[in-house]
């Protein structure tokens, strides 16, 4: 991974909001550690880390795809008749980018994606003429100057805070006029889910507790910027701008289930870190399981709900 200068924690400068406010308001959602300088890596860069795993990715491809389709379906209420150029960044192993070509079969896709595994896997899956795979990274793609629209689907959480909405604005501004730029993430930094993580490697002691240190890497994501931040960094520069929050529940199997729903993506990071040493990656995980246990209620068949918040993001560029 890309490694970055230390910094002080994200979370503190989350809002406009006073800091006191800040903290007191993080303080009633979430048990944070402390804010650690770490040196932080980039999460869009695999480097010598383990590639993502499409096969593990897709087990839950009908829940990961409802968003997806939902942000299409907003799209096409919206105006969005018949886009000729469409670039989906970060597309993965290709399901949004075949959901793109079934909603607009006439128009030219690519898909653009960091991890080859990914992209290997996309291609595989071909999803019809017009259909492009190439690897590349949020960060320094760049669109042709013909495109319609811009579509993203779980990808700019990845983003550390100070680079998320600079990437995306220049992403925006880069669209032909009229063009659009959709893009959702999720918004899970204060959920048990990701609480838990974060609790397990910093608070917990354990074999893990020597891979999760002040000064090495940060495998936490940052937290996701609150809809006015969004609508005030994007106006200037689209004709309108829609923002909505939608909680998805999930009904899983277990609390297993749980853990292979994270297990590619954000418990990912922290995975890596303990790749070589298997033993503390099985207790780590273990543990974790112990705390998804206590905070997602056993359903009377033996499932669970899994809470997923995502933040839906559209701007329309104006025709200048």
């Amino acid at each position: 991974m890309t490694a970055l200068a230390p910094r002080s924690c994200s979370t503190c400068n989350q809002s406009n909001m006073p800091a006191i406010a800040r903290i007191t308001a993080f303080a009633k959602i979430t048990r944070l550690a402390p804010c650690r300088p770490r040196t932080m890596a980039t999460a869009t860069t695999t480097s010598n880390k383990p590639d993502w795993s499409p096969e593990k990715y897709l087990r839950f491809e009908a829940p990961r795809g409802r968003p997806i389709s939902d942000l299409i379906s907003f799209l096409s209420r919206s105006g969005v008749s018949q886009p000729q150029r469409i670039i989906d960044l970060g597309c993965g192993p290709g399901n949004s980018t075949i959901a793109l070509k079934k909603q607009w079969p006439s128009a030219q896709i690519t898909g653009v994606e960091l991890s080859p595994a990914m992209v290997a896997s996309a291609k595989q899956k071909n999803g019809g003429q017009g259909i492009n795979y190439q690897a590349g990274d949020v960060k320094d793609y760049i669109a042709p100057p013909e495109t319609d629209l811009v579509f993203s689907n779980a990808v700019f959480h990845w983003l550390r805070s100070d680079e998320r909405i600079p990437t995306i604005v220049q992403h925006l501004r880069r669209l032909k006029p009229g063009g659009v730029l959709a893009f959702q993430v999720p918004d899970n930094f204060a959920e048990p889910s990701h609480r838990l993580m974060r609790d397990t490697a910093y608070e917990y002691p354990g074999p893990w507790a020597e891979y999760f240190t002040e000064d090495g890497e940060k495998p936490e994501l940052d937290p996701i910027e609150s809809a006015g931040t969004w609508y005030n960094s994007l106006k200037p520069h689209c004709e309108s701008v829609e923002v909505w929050h939608t909680t998805y529940h999930h009904i899983l199997e277990g609390h297993e289930a749980i853990v292979k729903w994270f297990e590619t993506t954000g418990l990912k990071p922290y995975l890596d870190l303990l790749e070589e040493d298997e033993a503390a990656k099985k207790a780590f995980v273990e543990q974790y399981t112990r705390g998804l246990e206590r905070e997602y209620p056993t359903l009377a068949d033996g499932k669970v709900v899994l809470h997923f918040p995502r933040l839906f993001v559209v701007g329309f560029r104006g025709q200048d």
